[in-house]
């Protein structure tokens, strides 16, 4: 037995079904060299491809690949050694692996290989990607407003319980938002990982009992295109977005400054002829940078879940009612306050705040001065007082000038009274009629 052909033995319990043990066995081993990338590959396929003739079936593809792997020579040594040691990595996780143009790999991502940079190779673990709805890609910031994460949960629940899959990057903020409200929903969720399987990262996703672990217990799936030890750099954090983009036929874009990466995601959805979606926002907010910058070059608005739905194909849309919410009105009742009290506000830097619940800031009243407030609101009702505010607050009574004059409360160190009450006693003096002096006759 020749080494390479361990390789092969121990890749089939690996390899996902439809995926041939001696193609993914001889690209894994090619990879495993010096200056060598799954994506050197993808360029030498689609040279040859331009020389020739495009692959037409899954079995030309997988040829495709051989022929290039077996161009540089006799795949043996030391890259086997790695090779079965990443293998024995993968099976320790519970890792299926497929190569592009295989059965299990999805149709979706593949559409446009090997011109579009899709992944040669694709690790999951959990629901098989190919065998999900129409994927909705939900992206934002990691230093999401409450704002943000509240628009992303209500987007992403939508698209999960009309059966389409949330595909996000699994990173703080709006990408969590967009997971975590898929769980309980037939639709389920995708997390694109920027690192290898082995890897934790991002280290509160990751650990036992986090995110990651709720995904796939729910039904999701997690998807790298990296060898399992690959640890996460800007590079391949910034490479994974066009994974997200590709395995999704809408990409809405929530939240994100002015260089954020879901603005790469964005521009791979609409390299790959997909509709893009954009969150309008707060135009002094830096968040808003990414969703307004795309909203100048021409990307569709998102002002609720129908405009996502209405793209999505296949989905099953229940009818309003039941205790659902109106999208419009959804969207149109969140406001800067978040959950729990907590207030999303730009700090000193630009960056987001926090204000903790219950915190006393400019313009804040107790509970007690609540109430001292309305008892003397209470106590002061007369005949021709309402209890209304601004313009609202004179009543048709408080227009009879016969009643004495009107009750002010004491003036605070601000200089503006505690309680100016509504003049219950007579009008207003520029609502007091006037005597009428009549002018003396003239010669």
């Amino acid at each position: 037995m020749t080494r390479l052909a361990e390789v092969v033995r121990a890749a089939g319990a690996i390899s996902a079904p439809g995926t041939d043990p001696v193609a993914l066995a001889s690209v894994l081993t090619w990879s495993c060299g010096p200056r060598r990338s799954l994506d050197v590959l993808r360029r030498r396929v689609r040279d040859d491809v331009h020389r020739e003739h495009r692959p037409e079936s899954a079995g030309a593809v997988a040829r495709a690949l051989a022929d290039a792997v077996r161009s540089d020579g006799r795949l043996d040594g030391m890259y086997v050694e790695v090779a079965l040691r990443i293998v024995g990595i993968w099976a320790s996780l519970g890792v299926r692996v497929t190569l592009v143009g295989d059965a299990a790999y999805p149709p979706v991502l593949m559409q446009g290989w090997p011109e579009l940079d899709a992944p040669v190779l694709l690790a999951w673990r959990g629901e098989p990607p190919a065998a999900v709805g129409p994927g909705v890609a939900i992206v934002g910031a990691r230093n999401a407003t409450a704002y943000g994460t509240s628009v992303a949960e209500l987007l992403a629940s939508a698209v999960a319980r009309a059966g389409g899959r949330v595909v996000s990057g699994g990173a703080v903020g709006i990408d969590a938002a967009a997971h975590a409200a898929t769980f309980g929903l037939p639709g389920g969720t995708t997390v694109v990982l920027g690192c290898g399987h082995a890897v934790r990262y991002p280290v509160p996703h990751a650990r036992a009992g986090g995110l990651f672990d709720r995904v796939l217990d729910d039904g999701g799936t997690l998807v790298s295109e990296l060898l399992p030890e690959v640890t996460a750099h800007p590079g391949v954090i910034r490479a994974r977005n066009r994974i997200v983009a590709g395995l999704a036929t809408v990409t809405v874009v929530v939240e994100g400054g002015s260089r954020s990466g879901a603005l790469l995601t964005a521009s791979a959805a609409a390299e790959r002829g997909r509709e893009v979606l954009a969150v309008p926002g707060d135009i002094l907010a830096p968040g808003s940078a990414a969703p307004l910058r795309l909203l100048g070059e021409g990307a569709r608005a998102c002002t609720g879940p129908d405009d996502v739905l209405d793209l999505l194909p296949g989905v099953v849309r229940r009818p309003r009612g039941a205790g659902d919410r109106s999208p419009v009105g959804s969207l149109g009742r969140l406001r800067r306050w978040g959950r729990g009290g907590c207030a999303a506000r730009p700090g000193p830097t630009g960056a987001r705040t926090r204000r903790p619940a219950g915190a006393r800031g400019r313009g804040a009243r107790s509970s007690a001065s609540r109430r001292r407030g309305r008892a003397a609101r209470r106590a002061d009702t007369g005949p021709g007082r309402t209890r209304g505010r601004g313009r609202d607050r004179w009543g048709p009574a408080a227009l009879d000038p016969s009643i004495g004059p009107p009750s002010i409360g004491p003036l605070t160190r601000s200089g503006q009274h505690a309680t100016l009450h509504a003049w219950p006693h007579s009008a207003p003096p520029h609502l007091t009629p006037r005597p009428v002096t009549p002018s003396p006759p003239t010669g």
